[in-house]
């Protein structure tokens, strides 16, 4: 199924990329226009997101195990770069509370993707629990 879709997720990227460039190359005062652009980027998205969540319904379990191991160890390495509170609160900069290194914290690993690969494994999940696969560690 994948295969007989990939012209069409070609034709879709394409598209948005020239609506991209049509956007970038508008006026600043070319309202009607914009909006006609965004509009159609909008439903191409959806067109996009959803041939995203089709595909991966159709990949071979050993595949998104795979990706969902790979995930979790990239999110990992990114809370391994946390700042250690319990260290972190005898930084003035991180102030007494530590409340400065938690707000870092949301900082950094919003920076690194982190939120992206939580939503990523709930999907690879949700598609692996409508198998009846458990994919909890």
């Amino acid at each position: 199924m994948a295969d007989s879709q990939t012209p069409e997720l070609d034709a879709l990227n394409r598209e948005l990329a020239g609506i991209q460039g049509e956007l970038l190359a508008l006026s600043d005062d070319a309202f009607a226009e914009r909006f006609a652009l965004q509009k159609r980027q909008d439903e191409l998205r959806e067109l996009a997101a959803a041939f995203h969540q089709d595909w991966g319904s159709q990949r071979p379990t050993e595949e998104l195990q795979a990706e969902l191991n790979a995930l979790r160890g990239q999110l990992k390495g990114i809370e391994d770069q946390k700042i250690n509170l319990a260290i972190g609160c005898g930084i003035p900069e991180l102030g007494s509370s530590g409340l400065g290194g938690v707000s870092l914290n949301q900082v950094l690993l919003e920076a690194q993707g982190a939120n992206s690969v939580h939503a990523r494994i709930g999907v690879i999940k949700g598609i692996l629990a409508d198998c009846g696969i458990d994919s909890d560690e």
